[in-house]
């Protein structure tokens, strides 16, 4: 699925602490889906749509993963946007029933377990399985959106071309024994028939279909598949069982891998990652929409799987119809019944096309292609445009784990790890943007030279739009579709990202370079906006002052042309973990002003706390820092002015003295993050003109606010220096209650008084606003 041999799949798009449990499904589908006029407008500008961070894991070749988040049913908001999705343990051949079928097709017919289970356990177990594809479902529809029902007659003209034509599939029909053309029905689906009977009637179908066209010589392959477990790429504790599988070989499919209960890798026959589509049968009487539905659930871990993937399909079948379901970037969409003894070319041809060699035909961006040997990728290549504009072909690096996204409707972030031919590692990035958003590249272009800003060499714009991914009859004005144009950007490659640290110094080197980064792209007319910590990297070995630490992805970011505070207030843009207090509040109750650097230099004090809460040494994330009532969970968990509070609440009362983060961190870490807290204490008054008015001395302090902050930066990497700089904190009984709330204006007019009792990013004004109204902000703290 990635550019691996081992297949892993790593991204850098989200940070959460390891042992996440908890679902919240309800949270999922509420902060994936715009539900108003105002959440609509925040989404076609792209911008809404945070990033939450996930659970650590490790790949299968022992690299360590990026924070991951637990499975479809117990993901946390996904908010229509990215995550990063890490070592999956994708599908075995294991052939236990993990879903029974009696309660996969609502009966009690084949309920696992000895012939003497009573009838209550039955029905319990039916029940929480019941549950379980009711969570996987939600989930998949948090990220997907609700699908978009479009007229099944639309089934006809979907693979019209390339699959086979009108006149032999009539001649297939007319020779086969398995239609009877003068009762106009298919001879082995009668109106009556028990569910296992009519999926073994429809492999009998299928497999004629296949051998009848030459398809089945080895490279495609009908499976009943519904004893058989499919292991979801996000969670190798989830499962499905689809009830029947076009197995694949060839350049994009590779065969899964799994782990027996003693942890030793071994090798399964078939998963999301070798199939080219799956489909589920059903009795008419038994059928119901959320079935239909759960389709999408496999549409999104073949996503997940098979990485080179522009839109996945599966199909419902009942002994009368056929209903496809269809996944890309900007959702799915799924028809309505077509009935297969009144269409049976239809129906033939769409077996075809789920089933064709060519791979473009099943959804595949043939530009990646992999070498497959003995089922495994061993090489591969992926070809774009060079920096003049001719077309080139990288080979791929297969001992680094592929970047991506574990959400497929949104920008869809797949980064390919490549080298040049001169052998120089480099980085390509596949992304989706909608229509109002301004390309990537764009910024890009301006961040050449800058330093402690990604590097662009070449890009290749406007290669696939999804729009063109649609029958003609869907209604492209429809309420929740966004058009999206996939970019392809290439890249200087750097670092691991900062969550990856070998050192304290290491970590704080980095930050502070990133901050320098910031300032620098700013000067170039770029405000970034998405400040996280999957968007630092360090930078290579031995990197210079300046390029210890790198800020990448600038999809979020924004071009500046006038000063900050006299642009318009947009929609709110960043990674939910990391958004400041303003940019969550998204009804502007603390503030109308505009997204500025104010807001990211916030997200990077956000940062550090992650680092600082999240972990408790080198790989060696907080168990439980991402669990009930702590502070990253809060903050992440919470929607948009509920985590706004939140913050508030911990900028003006808490803090890293009232909430020590672990012993592993080094007084100079703890100070520093105490010296930044006190820093950046946002502006509190509710008043739109005052607000702006402050707003407007505020930037003209703009150059001050990064160099107190990177000075803050300096003194803790000289205390890190010292012997014994990086030493653990002694354990102390208890720990000081050092309320922010506590510091006097005065302190927080000059950003110079940091060192003696901290400030805020406010400056004196000439004008009498000589201070702040705490009480404001203890006002606003009421309402959470």
């Amino acid at each position: 699925m990635s550019a691996s041999s081992n297949n892993n799949t790593l991204s850098r798009v989200q940070t959460r602490s390891q042992a996440r449990s908890e679902a919240q499904p309800k949270a999922l589908q509420s902060a994936a889906k715009p539900t108003n006029s105002r959440s609509k407008k925040m989404a076609r500008s792209n911008a809404i749509y945070t990033k939450p961070s996930r659970v650590p894991s490790r790949t299968r070749n022992g690299r360590k993963a990026p924070p991951r988040t637990k499975s479809l049913g117990k993901a946390a908001p996904l908010n229509g946007a990215e995550r990063t999705l890490a070592a999956p343990q994708p599908s075995s051949n294991n052939t236990s029933p993990t879903l029974p079928e009696a309660a996969r097709t609502g009966g009690l017919e084949r309920v696992v377990g000895t012939p003497s289970v009573s009838r209550s356990s039955r029905s319990s177990r039916s029940g929480t399985i019941q549950k379980n594809l009711d969570e996987q479902r939600t989930a998949a529809i948090a990220d997907l959106h609700e699908p978009y029902t479009v007229d099944g007659l639309c089934l006809k003209e979907l693979y019209n071309k390339g699959a086979a034509s009108e006149r032999r599939i009539k001649n297939f029909l007319v020779a086969s024994s398995l239609y009877d053309c003068g009762n106009s029905t298919w001879v082995d689906l009668p109106q009556h028939i028990r569910a296992g009977q009519l999926r073994d009637r429809y492999m009998k179908i299928i497999q004629a279909i296949l051998i009848g066209f030459g398809i089945a010589k080895g490279t495609r392959e009908v499976v009943d598949t519904h004893q058989t477990t499919f292991r979801h790429c996000d969670d190798s504790t989830e499962v499905s069982n689809p009830d029947i599988a076009i197995k694949a070989s060839g350049p994009s499919f590779d065969l899964p891998s799994d782990r027996d209960s003693t942890g030793r890798s071994v090798n399964g026959s078939i998963g999301f990652c070798n199939v080219s589509s799956v489909f589920d049968v059903k009795r008419e009487a038994d059928v119901t929409e959320a079935d239909v539905d759960h389709l999408a659930v496999y549409n999104r871990q073949i996503f997940f799987e098979q990485l080179n993937r522009l839109f996945s399909r599966s199909l419902l079948l009942t002994e009368a119809h056929v209903r496809l379901v269809h996944s890309d970037r900007s959702g799915t969409y799924k028809t309505t019944p077509l009935n297969i003894h009144d269409d049976p070319c239809t129906f033939v041809r769409l077996i075809l096309g789920l089933s064709s060699q060519h791979e473009a035909t099943l959804g595949f961006d043939t530009s990646v292609q992999w070498t497959v040997r003995g089922g495994r990728k061993v090489a591969g290549t992926i070809s774009t445009l060079d920096g003049l504009g001719k077309r080139v072909k990288y080979k791929l690096d297969m001992e680094r784990s592929c970047i991506v996204a574990q959400a497929v409707r949104g920008r869809g972030t797949v980064c390919w790890h490549a080298k040049d031919r001169e052998g120089k590692a480099i980085l390509i990035k596949d992304s989706w943007r909608t229509d109002a958003q301004v390309p990537e590249y764009t910024f890009l272009e301006r961040a050449k030279g800058v330093e402690g800003a990604v590097q662009m060499l070449a890009f290749e714009d406007n290669r696939v739009q999804t729009k063109n991914l649609r029958p003609a009859s869907f209604d492209l004005g429809s309420e929740d579709f966004y058009n999206r144009t996939m970019c392809r950007v290439t890249m200087v490659r750097y670092g691991l990202p900062l969550y990856q640290f070998t050192s304290q110094r290491q970590a704080i080197s980095a930050l502070r370079d990133a901050i320098q980064g910031h300032y620098n792209l700013l000067n170039a007319g770029v405000l970034h906006r998405d400040i996280a910590m999957d968007n630092i990297l360090f930078g290579e070995d031995g990197a210079a002052l300046g390029w210890r630490g790198v800020l990448i992805d600038l999809d979020m970011a924004i071009v500046v042309q006038e000063p900050l505070y006299k642009m318009r207030p947009e929609s709110p843009a960043g990674t939910h973990l990391y958004q400041s207090v303003s940019v969550l509040d998204i009804r502007k109750i603390l503030s109308a002003v505009p997204h500025d650097h104010l807001d990211d230099l916030e997200s990077i004090y956000y940062v550090l706390c992650h680092l600082l809460y999240g972990y408790e040494g080198v790989g060696a994330p907080v168990a439980n820092a991402f669990t009930g009532r702590s502070t990253l969970a809060l903050w992440e968990n919470l929607k948009g002015e509920d985590a706004s509070h939140r913050k508030l609440n911990y900028l003006m009362d808490e803090g890293p003295d009232v909430q020590p983060p672990p012993l592993y961190w080094s007084s100079a870490c703890v100070d520093l993050c105490n010296s930044l807290h006190q820093y950046i204490l946002p502006l509190e008054r509710r008043d739109r003109e005052t607000r702006q008015r402050l707003a407007e001395h505020l930037h003209r302090g703009l150059e001050q606010h990064y160099s107190d902050i990177i000075a803050m930066f300096d003194t803790a990497l000289v205390e890190l220096d010292r012997p014994g700089g990086e030493d653990r904190r002694r354990e102390v009984s208890s720990s000081p209650s050092c309320s922010t709330s506590s510091v006097s204006a005065d302190s927080r007019s000059h950003p110079s008084a940091h060192s003696a009792q901290g400030s805020t990013l406010m400056k004196r004004s000439s004008d009498g606003l000589e201070q702040i109204e705490v009480s404001a902000a203890k006002r606003q703290r009421s309402a959470y």
